[in-house]
């Protein structure tokens, strides 16, 4: 839960909610997080049940940016900070919107390497390293949900710098990946190469998008604290 203490000492009611109802996109990230992580260890098996999911999912988060924009910009929100919110709440989504991006290019790359017979192991001997990504992920969208905890700003710049320190591992296992990816170039297909070129920096992005979102929680402590 986010620190009551904190969020007293700084939101009017509509600012501490608007708060509150972003956890639940940090519940959706991770639960589309490891769902594909499921889906990379086996993507032979039937995906349609976990990307019906993931789907699923993508229309709460819609849902709740709907909602949310709409109390933000009716006035709920205090002039000074309605941009960090607009842009917190764009951020949260378009993590969402990025998960639901993977499950449907697996579902289409798995379409695709069976209607031409090719075979799916020079694509997943890459998904390792992806499921690698996610775990980060994950992690990195726990700390964010922290820092909407802490009442300290201090405490909030340290994991601040935890998000960041990820963000720079996920940056050394995407160049790995490229790497690989380059050096097996001439024996795959266009497809296959394609599909881990965008997926690995898709899977980047959302490391990206957590520590944006951390820059914008910080900088709206700092700017409340003044």
């Amino acid at each position: 839960m986010v620190n009551y203490h904190f969020l007293k000492k700084i939101m009017v009611i509509g600012e501490r909610q608007s708060l509150l109802s972003m956890q639940s996109y940090m519940n959706l990230a991770i639960e589309n997080s490891n769902i594909l992580i499921s889906i990379f260890q086996k993507p032979e098996d039937p995906l349609d049940d976990m990307i019906r999911k993931v789907s699923e999912n993508e229309k709460k988060a819609d849902d709740i940016t709907l909602e949310l924009k709409r109390n933000v910009t009716s006035g709920a929100i205090g002039s000074t900070l309605m941009d960090n919110f607009l842009n917190l709440i764009e951020k949260f989504d378009d993590i969402i919107d990025r998960t639901y991006w993977i499950s449907r290019e697996m579902s289409r790359t798995k379409d695709s390497l069976i209607a031409n017979s090719f075979h799916m192991e020079p694509v997943s001997n890459f998904y390792a390293s992806f499921c690698a990504i996610l775990e980060i992920n994950i992690e990195a969208v726990k700390l964010v949900d922290r820092m909407l905890q802490v009442s300290d700003v201090a405490e909030a710049k340290q994991i601040r710098k935890e998000i960041e320190k990820m963000e720079e591992d996920v940056d050394e296992i995407k160049d790995g990946i490229i790497d690989r990816l380059y050096r097996i170039s001439e024996s795959i297909s266009y497809l296959t190469f394609n599909h881990i070129n965008s997926v690995v920096h898709t899977l980047d992005d959302l490391l990206d998008d957590c520590e944006d979102i951390s820059d914008l929680i910080l900088n709206t402590m700092m700017s409340v604290s003044r």
